[in-house]
């Protein structure tokens, strides 16, 4: 197992490294981590699954600090185990200078990306997910991405543009990429 046994993908909320992330770990035959999902039931002290909170209502409850102290402790969890698999990682896990080193050393970070007027549109047909700023969508993620996108391109080996692909295609791509080094 080497020591970068994780493919960690970062980029802005809607970008579908979630998504991506399913089907590329299928493909390579290796678990896949949805690291909010992982915050949620770490917030939840495991208890059941009809108790999991979502990360709107940790934000809610905790604050975005609070949210952020609970992503850079699961990533460092799942970091530390070693086992090889796909990490989809929040879009602003990269906030935290601990957070980037962590992913620098254990991982082989993908920055899957796509144009703003994309993402924009999938955020807006989302309820589920807690302004960052307090902006309109469009907005919002033009801000959130002129701070992120230096912090992303700091971490990533691979950057890939979704550019229109299905899930699928993108994630194949990306399994090519990364076969090639």
């Amino acid at each position: 197992m080497s020591e970068r046994a994780v493919i960690a993908l970062v980029g802005l909320r809607c970008v579908g490294k979630s998504s991506v992330g399913r089907v590329l770990a299928r493909e390579l035959g290796l678990g896949f981590v949805d690291l909010d999902d992982a915050i949620a039931w770490a917030d939840s002290e495991g208890c059941c699954a009809q108790h999991i909170p979502t990360v709107a209502h940790i934000v809610e409850t905790q604050g975005w600090e609070g949210f952020r102290d609970l992503e850079s402790r699961e990533l460092e969890r799942v970091l530390a185990a070693g086992e090889p698999l796909v990490l989809a990682t929040g879009g602003g896990v990269v906030e935290r200078a601990r957070n980037r080193e962590l992913l620098r050393a254990k991982a082989r970070v993908v920055w899957l990306r796509d144009s703003l007027d994309v993402l924009t549109g999938r955020l807006r047909a989302t309820d589920d997910r807690p302004s960052l700023t307090g902006l309109a969508p469009a907005e919002e993620l033009a801000r959130v991405a002129q701070a992120r996108e230096p912090l992303y391109r700091e971490v990533a080996q691979l950057e890939f543009d979704i550019g229109g692909n299905t899930v699928e295609t993108a994630a194949r791509c990306v399994r090519e990429a990364l076969a090639r080094g």
